[in-house]
């Protein structure tokens, strides 16, 4: 039960499953197997984009630019493909689009030391600005159909996109925990200055940490564009704020040093659920981002709680068996 407790990960799951359950209580079609993928469906945008978050978040770094790196990268994608270039290369185009809006933020970050709040403040009014010269402020429509067509295909009636968001989480998850290099992540936020001692290269993690944003960005914007069909001026408009909060619901410290690719993705998605919950449940969108706040805020502050009354259980326990060794010795 502890470690229950313990988890993030498990703690939201546990209170997703309860909000399913509840919700489906009042409208039953909350429970049809449609209505549940549809959930999954609707949530990879910020899923990926939380994903590369939690690099940057690792590092004890912030980047409020993802939003409108996967923006400008839908931008480059729908264009070059109203251009008649072939698919695959519009699609090498955005996540080119999305690695170099992250190498931007990366090389003034670590190199030129600007504040990454400061930075990534720019850069992204930057890139939303970009999106509107290129497009002349207008939406890019008309889209070929088979930029469309991956979004029709499913196995076992779920969606490609679906199946694929869950192999690249699995990757990531694999890599962040057994491949060395991306331990450095974690060292860096936990302790920058005792990282640089050990030999780790902390300006280079970090400038991979950005450059990594800005690559799920750019994913992200492959998929919604896919997914949609046309791409908007607006397009994963306020989604940096939505993955930085899916990252501290799905237990990534914001202090660095600490999270999982799977906390970040059920983050994700459990912001994502709670949208459709309020459709199901009749409540006007209107309240979507209070309730969201409100849940946010409750589960970092019961998750404070716990792991407070746990740290103070070892410390009494620690100091119980200390002094038993000592009454021990004595006698």
């Amino acid at each position: 039960m502890k470690k229950i407790l313990q988890s993030r990960e498990a703690m939201i799951t546990g209170l997703l499953i309860v909000l399913i359950i509840i919700t489906g209580l009042f409208n039953s079609n909350f429970f049809k197997f449609d209505s549940i993928v549809e959930i999954f469906n609707a949530s990879l945008t910020l899923v990926l984009i939380s994903l590369g978050e939690m690099f940057v978040i690792f590092t004890r770094g912030i980047d409020v630019s993802v939003g409108a790196t996967a923006g400008l990268a839908a931008v480059i994608l729908g264009t070059t493909l109203n251009l008649g270039w072939p698919i695959g290369l519009a699609i090498a185009a955005a996540i080119a689009t999305g690695v170099i809006a992250g190498m931007v933020n990366a090389f003034g970050i670590t190199f030129l030391r600007v504040p990454p709040i400061i930075m990534t403040l720019g850069t992204l009014g930057i890139y939303r600005g970009l999106m509107r010269i290129i497009t002349g402020g207008s939406w890019i429509e008309n889209l070929p159909q088979n930029i469309k067509q991956p979004n029709l295909w499913d196995i076992a009636g779920i969606p490609f996109y679906v199946w694929l968001t869950f192999i690249v989480i699995a990757i990531t998850a694999f890599v962040t925990l057994k491949f060395k290099p991306a331990r450095y992540f974690y060292a860096v936020g936990d302790n920058e200055e005792g990282a640089y001692l050990l030999g780790i290269p902390v300006r280079l993690t970090q400038f991979a940490a950005y450059t990594l944003a800005g690559f799920f960005a750019a994913l992200a914007a492959v998929v919604f564009t896919s997914q949609i069909g046309f791409v908007s001026m607006n397009a994963a408009d306020g989604f940096e704020l939505k993955a930085i909060a899916a990252n501290v619901l799905g237990g990534v410290s914001l202090t660095g040093g600490m999270g999982t690719p799977l906390g970040a993705a059920i983050g994700a998605l459990f912001m994502t659920a709670v949208h459709s919950m309020l459709i199901f449940l009749g409540v006007p969108g209107i309240w979507d981002n209070a309730f969201a706040g409100v849940i946010l805020l409750a589960v970092v502050y019961v998750d404070y709680r716990v792991r407070t009354t746990l740290e103070l259980q070892r410390r009494q326990a620690r100091i119980r068996g200390d002094a038993s060794t000592t009454e021990g010795g004595r006698s």
